[in-house]
């Protein structure tokens, strides 16, 4: 009875549409921030407080990555058979026990199975099932609303690094982690549990800009899509997952190292720290922004102008040295970084159907964490041989331009079904 009544509540007086999406973008606020994009401001703490070495913590990236791996497929396996929204919660409870569990580590083997469960939640609960319902709750205008809703990854990097910043010197890591774990709660709960439902018809509405009959339609829709033994025995197929590597590739490399590049280039500190933090403002604002230009401009154009960023975004930084690349820069590496955190979900939707839409995302998953694993080993081999970032900025350069020659043939134009 309680349940019902605030089902009634909720869809009478709020625009439950938006409201839903105001509620994942918090939830992934306090997710992604307490863990992922938090996790270097802990790092040296951690190293310290275990008496370990630099090589032994960042040993965890990879780590990370193996989590990540591995998370994305029990996703799509598990989606099977548990409910999104009962997998979505369950999944937040068990993170933000991952999360507490962290302040208590003693030791590297501890700390490594933390890193590697936590990764795999963040997985299992993150960008794959929550953009299952907000396409459930959204037939049109569904790639703006995952837009904004999943800037709040980047949003909660910005608090918990500023939260972090303050409780560490002044707590200690192991209180303030402690602390990020009874706040992703909390949100947790406000935001996943008492408002997020996994469609519209459970408070008596409709997707948005849906018709009569939407519900039968939406329940015929879910049957359509491409067979993923079809799929893979297709060239296009593999060439769009070589595309979707080489733009994770470049991404994730221009994103880990730019800031050490920009001091082997002569610049400060200070202004290294400035332009990354307008790179993550970017970043934000280019999230929503790329959301609205895949419904108004299609898949192909809009993924082809993604790559295109990270190119201008690869080529400042490799003329870097004139200081006047700093504003293309910080601006066209922010808005390509979207592409990774955006595209995936709405690529997928497009290309193969709602059918198998958790296993062809997490194809695409699998593919990021690979690129990110890969990604360390090449560009530190790169480095140690030439003592810059440049030829490997080069390289990336060349790469993400077959991307988007990729992304050019084997994406369909706005308003063409390739399934």
């Amino acid at each position: 009875m309680g349940q019902n009544s605030l089902n009634n509540k909720l869809s009478q007086r709020l625009p439950m549409h938006w409201v839903t999406v105001g509620a994942i973008l918090f939830g992934l606020t306090a997710i992604w921030g307490s863990t992922y994009n938090s996790y270097s401001l802990f790092m040296t703490p951690i190293q310290e407080s275990l008496q370990a070495t630099r090589a032994e913590i960042v040993l965890g990236v990879t780590v990370k990555g193996a989590g990540s791996i591995f998370g994305t497929y029990l996703c799509a396996l598990l989606l099977r058979h548990i409910p999104v929204m009962k997998l979505i919660r369950l999944n937040s409870l068990l993170l933000v026990a991952n999360i507490i569990s962290l302040s208590y580590i003693q030791n590297l083997i501890q700390y490594y199975t933390v890193l590697f469960i936590q990764t795999a939640l963040l997985s299992v609960g993150g960008y794959i099932p929550l953009s299952i319902v907000i396409h459930n709750w959204f037939q049109k205008r569904s790639s703006f609303a995952i837009g904004i809703a999943f800037t709040g990854s980047g949003l909660g990097g910005a608090i918990f690094n500023w939260l972090g910043g303050i409780w560490i010197p002044a707590l200690g890591w192991r209180y303030t982690m402690f602390l990020f774990g009874l706040i992703t709660l909390a949100v947790s709960f406000l935001t996943l549990f008492l408002i997020v439902r996994p469609t519209p018809y459970e408070l008596g509405l409709k997707p948005y800009g849906a018709t009569e009959g939407a519900q039968e339609n939406e329940e015929q829709l879910r049957t359509e899509g491409v067979e993923v033994k079809d799929a893979v025995r297709t060239a296009s197929f593999w060439i769009f997952i070589l595309a979707i590597f080489l733009m994770s590739l470049s991404n994730d490399t221009l994103f880990s190292n730019l800031p050490p590049h920009l001091i082997d280039e002569g610049y400060q500190l200070t202004e290294a720290a400035k332009i990354s933090s307008a790179i993550m403002i970017f970043l934000t604002v280019g999230k929503s922004l790329m959301g609205y230009l895949y419904d108004v401009l299609g898949l192909k154009i809009t993924s082809i102008l993604s790559s295109l960023c990270t190119i201008v975004g690869l080529f400042s930084a490799i003329m870097i040295s004139n200081k006047v690349f700093a504003v293309p820069l910080a601006v066209s590496t922010g808005l390509g970084l979207a592409f990774s955190s955006v595209a995936f979900s709405i690529l997928v939707r497009s290309m193969y159907g709602p059918k198998n839409y958790a296993r062809f995302s997490s194809y695409l998953q699998i593919t990021y964490g690979i690129a990110t694993i890969i990604a360390p080993v090449i560009i530190s081999f790169i480095y140690n041989k030439t003592h810059s970032y440049v030829f490997a900025f080069w390289l990336l350069l060349i790469s993400t331009v077959l991307a988007a020659v990729a992304f050019f043939f084997i994406l369909p134009k706005k308003g063409q079904s390739p399934y």
